[in-house]
């Protein structure tokens, strides 16, 4: 018999601020990460992550592209301008096919539906390719 062995979240673990106006999804995401090490923070709109994002201090962002009142577009876009936030890895997915064409400065681009574990392989590279830039 194995035992399954849970990630303990530390206090120095990454931070993933999740934006989706989907509770489903959001909750889920949260639950995978943090079983996976991550610390979370969530937010259901561009303009609450916005608000929230100084006080997260996210490492990296995962995105919906459509929310209401600000999409995930637009969010990256108002960050990717910020010298304090610029390096944050964003991460916009979306399902909606035709987005290759958007003029938006993500770093990933995923179709949904996401499949967790790719996704956590995204992270994580998105993340080491990070620190290595900025030892």
């Amino acid at each position: 018999m194995r035992e399954d062995v849970i990630v303990k979240t530390t206090d120095d673990a990454p931070v993933i601020l999740i934006v989706d106006d989907e509770p489903d999804i959001t909750t889920t995401y949260a639950m995978l990460f943090e079983y996976h090490g991550f610390r979370v923070s969530t937010a259901d709109d561009g303009q609450s992550a916005l608000k929230m994002i100084d006080a997260v201090a996210p490492n990296i962002i995962l995105s919906d592209y459509m929310m209401p009142l600000m999409d995930g577009a637009e969010l990256c876009s108002i960050l990717k301008k910020e010298p304090r936030w610029k390096n944050i890895p964003f991460i916009l997915s979306t399902a909606v096919f035709h987005l290759k064409d958007i003029d938006t400065p993500y770093d990933l681009l995923l179709q949904k539906p996401v499949v967790f574990s790719e996704l956590l392989k995204e992270v994580t590279r998105l993340l080491d390719s990070q620190n290595t830039q900025h030892p």
